[in-house]
């Protein structure tokens, strides 16, 4: 019997996934897609207005399992999604946190939802300030791509004509709160900026999908599809065309080459049966996020590829950056006490942030390069987190804790780190998974630049608070541990040069023209930013690439 030979095989459905199995799919290529967990149901496995009283462990989870955890993994929420079965690895002296969702749609079933776009600032930053590289693209290559994923998905925001971020196309923003408004002034006060953010999260029905009705289940799973993720927006266009194929549960391990060295198909195991599976195709595309999909590559052995797949130049894996964040101030607004509460917290959502305003002018303004953007938060969360700090007992408390429920404000930085040859990712040579893969190690380092950013801003939301009439009460000592953030990028890295690069500006990589890679793995430096949005506005432009290619015969080129 012949085997099937599939036009694309895509591993991963999350930002970078999704995108590619949509365009792909729509394009007419047969696609097959494989995912390492399960498909989720929105009516059995989210949140669906449940309370916290309505939970055996009040939403926390067992406690039994709370070591195996960190941050906001693994939650009586939505249950079972994140990865555990399949270890890594830290180098003596790294700290990391790795939550990986490997259910289909990956982190997008949950994720923060802040969609800025990446400008010329940050692209040609190398140039502006002399540290490491330029990106291989312009903002005015990549815009177009951004305005189609914009319009695809629905972000909410204003025009606010700003140097470090630039404009998009966009739904009515989400209404300021009362603390908005007082911190607002007091950011007018010292000179810094305090906007609405760009959310990818639905002010008004759009392309068949509803507003948010503001239940405040955001980061546990959106039950009507109010805001993106893969299986609510693009999964569904997908199969629609009938050229997709969805394999769940399925494990890569690594990627098969021909004779020349060209990519053929993929490897993977049966989560289920523990089998492993070849799969076909004349293109591969990696979209597995970026620490997943280096160890793809570097588990990609063979003749052709000794030290992994597309790796003449030793890059892969290298170049690894995170977004520092941590609680830069905390405190509390008296103008609001007493004052009735009600859910402005709109179930975490970023209603709010405070863009790059630093060395705008100067690259060297400041006594660090580039810049960091700031979320404020604040109001009636679910829970009263600050009820501990209340005094009193019996009713005087639950008073005093009512009193203050709206008044709560905080500030979390998010700051890029700077590429280093000390920070990358490899494989274990001893420890393997359940499946016999090794698997990844990871090295890494808060550089001296990011940790400059996180003292500034600690004074500066700090000045912010008080400048509102606030209380200033904390700053976190240290920040969040380094992967926290998932907002991990750099490991293959897209450049000009392929002696110092994994892929092209198109997420092609040099060495294998049909292989391409689609996360935030190619993204020359973090931002100030987020990473989803332009994780879907490069691979667009990629998978638009990659079919272009397909279409001239199969002959795939290298550009």
């Amino acid at each position: 019997m012949a085997k099937q030979i599939y036009d694309a095989i895509v591993i991963g459905t999350g930002a970078g996934g999704g995108m590619a199995i949509r365009t792909l799919c729509e394009a007419g290529l047969k696609v097959c897609a494989l995912n390492a967990g399960r498909r989720l149901d929105p009516e059995k496995d989210f949140r669906n207005h449940r309370m916290p009283w309505e939970m055996k462990f009040r939403g926390f989870g067992n406690p039994d399992k709370w070591s195996e955890s960190l941050g906001f993994m693994d939650s009586e929420w939505v249950e079972g999604v994140w990865e555990h079965e399949i270890p890594f690895t830290t180098a003596p002296g790294t700290k990391w946190m790795w939550p990986r969702c490997f259910a289909v749609g990956g982190k997008t079933n949950f994720w923060g939802r802040s969609s800025a776009r990446f400008g010329d600032i940050d692209f040609r930053a190398a140039s502006l300030d002399g540290h490491d590289v330029d990106w291989p693209i312009t903002y005015a290559e990549i815009a177009p791509y951004y305005s189609r994923t914009e319009r695809m998905v629905g972000v909410s925001s204003t025009v606010q004509n700003r140097p470090s971020n630039p404009d998009g196309e966009y739904l009515p923003p989400f209404n300021f709160r009362c603390l908005d408004r007082i911190l607002q002034a007091g950011a007018e006060k010292i000179g810094v900026p305090y906007l609405p953010d760009r959310i990818s999260q639905l002010t008004k029905d759009h392309e068949g999908h509803p507003a948010c009705h503001y239940c405040g289940g955001c980061t546990t799973g959106c039950d009507t599809g109010s805001f993106f993720s893969t299986p609510w927006r693009f999964l569904p266009v997908a199969e629609a065309t009938k050229n997709l194929e969805l394999r769940t549960n399925a494990v890569a391990r690594d990627i098969l080459v021909d004779e020349n060295g060209m990519a053929r198909g993929v490897a993977y195991i049966d989560r289920k049966t523990n089998q492993e599976v070849e799969v076909f195709a004349r293109a591969v595309v990696v979209a597995a996020s970026c620490l997943e999909s280096a160890r793809i590559m570097l588990n990609s052995k063979s003749r052709h590829w000794p030290n992994g797949i597309a790796n003449s130049s030793g890059q892969l894996g290298r170049n690894l950056c995170d977004h520092l964040y941590g609680e830069s101030a905390a405190g509390y607004l008296p103008q609001l006490l007493g004052q009735p509460s009600f859910p402005d917290n709109v179930g975490d959502n970023t209603v709010a942030w405070m863009p790059r305003w630093q060395n705008l002018q100067n690259p060297h303004e400041e006594k660090f390069v580039r810049g960091y953007s700031v979320y404020p938060g604040g109001g009636c969360t679910e829970f009263p987190w600050y009820a501990s700090q209340a005094e009193g007992f019996g009713s005087a408390y639950k008073r005093a804790v009512k009193r203050r429920y709206p008044t709560p404000v905080s500030f979390t930085i998010q700051a890029p780190t700077l590429p280093s040859a000390s920070n990358y990712v490899d494989l274990d040579p001893e420890v393997k998974d359940k499946f016999g893969i090794p698997v990844a190690r990871l090295h890494f380092q808060w550089d001296e630049n990011v940790l400059k950013m996180w003292e500034h801003s600690k004074q500066l939301c700090a000045d912010l608070l008080r400048a509102a009439g606030g209380e200033f009460e904390s700053a976190a000592s240290e920040p969040l541990m380094p992967g926290w953030s998932l907002h991990e990028t750099g490991t293959c890295r897209m450049g000009s040069d392929p002696k110092q690069s994994v892929t092209n500006s198109f997420g092609q990589t040099h060495d294998v023209p049909n292989l391409h890679v689609c996360d935030a793995s190619v993204f020359v430096t973090p931002t100030d930013k987020t990473t989803t949005i332009s994780i879907m506005a490069f691979t667009l432009r990629s998978c638009e690439h990659l079919i272009e290619n397909l279409r001239r015969g199969g002959q795939l080129k290298r550009t």
